[in-house]
């Protein structure tokens, strides 16, 4: 199941006293595009893990985590977004039900595939992040594109509630939740807070099945 949203907005000048990235000015126009498995269940999951860095995704093969201020301010809004859902944050990862990571695409990027690691390389999102269960690659029961332009945010969910019992066993980790939010780059090449945060909050608002139930019960 994926959806498509258009949203427009008028250009606006905004003030920072950050160097890196700069955020004076907003693009007029971005898409925020979700996906998920229709198969995965939402409801019982009741807590999440979320790292605190975003990876940014540059020209050079070397990871790069943003950590900032402004990095922290779109986390505790995702955060946010997930606790309104009633999920509750887990301050381990391994006694998470979801995990939650998010990427930030600085230049045109081509992915040929996610097989073996987290965006192609190693040295990036792996599974082995989430556990050493986790090794076996990513694996999406959906359709995903792997071309991701200039000023692009990902978002994924990922499924660690069934990891083997064996610890020596590896298996795939399940990818159930894609949002792709592009266009978030002025003409200037300057990164926008406030538009990610608006794509952000649609994101969430055309997924309403990211929500938990046992938590009401």
């Amino acid at each position: 199941m994926k959806k498509l949203f258009y949203l427009a907005i008028g250009a606006v000048m905004l003030s920072s006293c950050e160097k890196d990235p700069d955020m004076n000015q907003l693009d007029s126009d971005f898409t925020v595009y979700t996906q998920y498995d229709e198969v995965a269940d939402f409801s019982s999951a009741s807590t999440y893990y979320l790292p605190d860095s975003i990876l940014t995704i540059g020209d050079g093969m070397k990871a790069i985590y943003w950590k900032d201020d402004n990095a922290q301010s779109l986390l505790a809004q995702v955060a946010s977004e997930m606790n309104l859902r009633d999920y509750q944050r887990s301050e381990k990862k391994e006694a998470a039900d979801l995990g939650i990571q998010l990427t930030y695409v600085e230049t045109n990027t081509q992915v040929t595939g996610w097989v073996g690691g987290g965006w192609g390389w190693d040295s990036w999102w792996s599974p082995s992040f989430w556990g050493p269960y986790w090794g076996g690659g990513w694996y999406y029961p959906y359709p995903v594109s792997y071309s991701y332009s200039t000023g692009t945010m990902v978002m994924e969910i990922v499924d660690l509630r069934n990891a083997p019992v064996d610890e020596t066993t590896q298996t795939q980790l399940p990818v159930i939740w894609q949002a792709v939010s592009s266009g978030l780059l002025s003409s200037s090449n300057h990164f926008n807070l406030q538009l990610v945060e608006r794509a952000i909050d649609q994101s969430f608002t055309q997924s309403p099945y990211i929500q938990n139930n046992v938590n009401n019960k």
